[in-house]
């Protein structure tokens, strides 16, 4: 540990619900948030201080999040993509810090990556996502309720990504729309004459999982970061010529950020991998392709997340990572401000947007109303909408059911989750000290004065309220109390050996047989009997699915 002390500082350690596949740090006015999500289909509200102030439920896993102010008012929303094939847009609510649903679009396939921004150059966001449907739907604004432009690819699209490119032949930057797909073809579109336009596209060897664009060569021009499922973090200039590759020792890069860590100017690009290490790799000099391992860090499983949040004390950029060990850690590089800058040119001058027409005319403020998010909402929202509710409430008062007891029913059924829980414990050190990090969690400091309790780590998570739906149902009856909802039996070695065995399966892909996928985990020294019956609750949740067809064999679901 004595090495890893000098490489970076842990902040904090959050102990979160279930396997975390997403988290983004969501910015309201002078405030700072943190939303993460993952297998438990919820998206979380946290502030720096690391209370759940709020969830926000959907119908598959929140697999990929973007933060970005949609409505102008200073408070970023957060764009969602669900396993279930849902896209959707939530607000943070300003002054009582409540997520709600403002948009929501269903598509085939689970939606893998999404992004948004003034993509058209007119002054208006489009939102934009990739999905296993094998396309990339761009929606001109949040008002949509249907993409605009559908480009479609013989492969999922796996990542996306939105920046500013400067070509060889232009003076002028463009906003470069980056898709990424699981067949390996790397795509720059653009938009020219009123359409997308494709700049150029190029294949690689294997699956593209993440993409990110930054100035990593010191030269004030951003260069395109691509991570590969056959162990490379590929480095590409804008016109797709490929400038440098970083081999991956016995893992594979699936997450992606690049920041400045260590206040130089120059940003490192940190990489978190299926095997649970974090790279992080730096560049010392100007104008060069001189990048190299700066220092490294593990986690006990695989990193789908890598996120930053600025300390406000010290104003310090630190690094958020988590995944499929149900953590989410924030680290701090132990030599920031300790290098002399780098001065490094700015060379991308950002063109002024050109107003739409009828912005032109009549400025007005993005109005939006709350929609459902989950099934269970909609169908109450359909009941609420259709009256059916008050023929239900009228037919059971003349059973003698008093109005009370019937609104507070719906309140129940609607805010009680099937997975939910009032409270989860889980031991700090039933994780190796070197997959905590420098110090493991005994003093490691938190905002104002704080320290994470050692031996055992306790978050109270507030249950779904059911939004909106509820308020709705007040006013159909008089006040109710919300019952709380029922705590979830499932133990926490259960939910260990859940996450031992989707990781397994992420890692391989495909298992050809049932029993081949028992004794891989038997090995580890699990019982038989409760991996089996592990294996097929997973499986009735849709977690895993068994293809007959080929190539045969048991591999994750569509969640």
């Amino acid at each position: 540990m004595s090495k890893l002390k000098k490489h970076f500082n842990l902040n904090w350690m959050f102990e979160c619900p279930d396997a975390i596949l997403t988290c983004s740090t969501l910015k309201c006015g002078e405030k700072t948030y943190i939303v993460f999500g993952g297998h438990d289909k919820t998206l979380y509200l946290m502030d720096e201080d690391l209370n759940i102030l709020d969830n926000i439920t959907f119908d598959g896993w929140v697999r990929t999040t973007y933060p970005i102010d949609i409505t102008k008012d200073g408070c970023e929303e957060i764009l969602v993509g669900a396993g279930d094939g849902n896209f959707l847009v939530v607000k943070l609510v300003k002054g009582i810090n409540k997520l709600a649903g403002i948009m929501n679009y269903k598509s085939k396939g689970k939606v893998l990556s999404v992004i948004a921004g003034d993509f058209t150059r007119d002054k208006n966001i489009e939102l934009i996502y990739g999905s296993e449907d094998k396309t990339l739907k761009i929606f001109e604004n949040i008002d949509s309720t249907q993409p605009k432009f559908t480009l479609y690819y013989d492969s999922w699209v796996t990542a996306v990504s939105l920046d500013y490119l400067k070509l060889p032949d232009v003076d002028i930057p463009i906003y470069g729309l980056l898709a990424g797909t699981k067949n390996g073809m790397l795509q720059l579109i653009q938009f020219k004459e009123n359409k997308p336009d494709i700049v150029w596209q190029i294949y690689l060897e294997s699956q593209i999982n993440t993409i990110e664009v930054g100035d990593v060569t010191n030269d004030g021009f951003y260069e395109i970061v691509v991570g590969t499922d056959n162990s490379f973090v590929k480095i590409f200039n804008s016109e797709g010529e490929e400038l440098k590759a970083i081999k991956i020792e016995e893992s594979r890069p699936i997450s992606l950020k690049i920041i400045d860590i260590d206040a130089d100017n120059a940003k490192e690009i940190i990489v978190g991998c299926a095997d649970g290490t974090l790279y992080i790799y730096h560049n010392p000099n100007l104008d060069s392709l001189d990048i190299e391992l700066k220092w490294k860090t593990s986690a006990s499983n695989s990193i789908k997340i890598v996120s930053s949040i600025v300390n406000h004390d010290d104003a310090i950029t630190n690094i958020l990572f988590g995944g499929y060990d149900r953590s989410i850690r924030c680290i701090s590089d132990f030599e920031c401000g300790e290098k002399p800058p780098l001065e490094i040119p700015y060379n991308i001058k950002i063109p002024e947007s050109q107003p739409t027409e009828i912005e032109a005319k009549d400025a007005k403020p993005i109005i939006f109303e709350t929609i459902p998010t989950n099934i269970r909402e909609y169908i109450f929202k359909y009941l609420i909408d259709n009256r059916i509710i008050e023929g239900i409430g009228a037919e059971l008062e003349k059973r003698g059911y008093l109005t009370d007891s019937v609104v507070e029913e719906f309140q129940r059924m609607i805010s009680e989750k099937p997975d939910s829980y009032d409270k989860l414990k889980y031991s700090v050190w039933t994780l190796p000290e070197d997959k905590i990090g420098s110090g493991g969690t005994t003093g490691a400091p938190v905002k104002k004065g704080k320290k994470i309790k050692p031996v055992v780590v306790e978050q109270e998570i507030t249950p779904q309220k059911g939004g909106a739906l509820i308020d709705a149902l007040k006013q159909e009856g008089k006040k109710g109390n919300a019952i709380k909802s029922t705590a979830s039996t499932e133990t926490v070695a259960e939910i260990n050996l859940k996450t031992i065995i989707i990781t397994h399966i992420e890692t391989f892909k495909l298992i050809s047989t049932k029993n081949k996928l028992i004794e891989d985990i038997v090995i580890l020294g699990y019982d038989r009997d409760v991996v089996e019956k592990q294996i097929d609750k997973l499986r009735m949740d849709g977690v895993l699915i068994y293809s007959r067809s080929d190539p045969k064999g048991w591999s994750l679901g569509t969640y």
